[in-house]
């Protein structure tokens, strides 16, 4: 027993300390960023810590950075050059971001709206963009209290923000933070796309 239980206890402590490594890994001793670990973790999380979502390394290109697939076409685009819009992690946790506005309404260009196929395209898009995706669900009750309380001025934009099913993402850069959320499942052959930017300083950026 001797011979072989100090090799045995080594091998423990070794796959032990790996495990215990950071998140942004995705195994012992590599140094890739393991984005789908920190996807699972922000996604719904109580806890939404901002310097979880690591900072893209991808050419952003210029606001509002995305563009319709193909079949579809934007229209009915409003851009502000700054406006407040609430984004939220969980009921618990609701954000008023403020910053350059953009919104628009997506409509398909034949006979066929793919409500699926239109969110996936968005979110590959982003994703290839360094996104990360932080909510994905309905409208939080408590969101839907300060929509209520506050009326804030980009609910005018959309198609109504009660009955939907939203998703938000989040492409961190050196010099902004880029704020995308996607509302869709409508009762209308539509998707609504809202992207704000917000400037953030650099020291703040990790």
């Amino acid at each position: 027993m001797k011979t072989y239980f100090i090799p045995f206890v080594a091998v423990v402590i070794g796959l032990s300390s790996c495990n215990q490594k950071t998140n942004s890994k995705d195994e012992c001793g590599s140094g890739r960023a393991d984005t789908s670990q920190v996807k699972a973790e922000l996604k719904g999380h109580s806890d939404f810590n901002l310097d979880q979502v690591l900072v893209s390394q991808q050419e952003v290109g210029d606001f509002p950075y995305l563009s319709a697939p193909s079949g579809y076409r934007h229209g009915d685009d409003k851009e502000k050059t700054l406006e407040e819009k609430y984004f939220f992690h969980k009921d618990s946790l609701i954000q008023k971001i403020s910053g350059k506005y953009f919104h628009t309404a997506v409509y398909q260009e034949g006979d066929v709206f793919e409500d699926t196929y239109v969110v996936n395209e968005y979110k590959k898009a982003i994703e290839n963009l360094g996104g990360v995706e932080v909510y994905s669900g309905g409208l939080p009750s408590t969101a839907s209290d300060l929509i209520e309380k506050e009326k804030p001025a980009y609910v005018s934009d959309m198609y109504d923000p009660s009955p939907y099913k939203y998703k938000q993402f989040l492409i961190r850069t050196p010099n902004e933070n880029i704020w995308i959320e996607l509302c869709h499942g409508l009762n209308a052959n539509q998707i609504d796309l809202t992207v704000l930017r917000e400037e953030v300083l650099k020291e703040t950026i990790q």
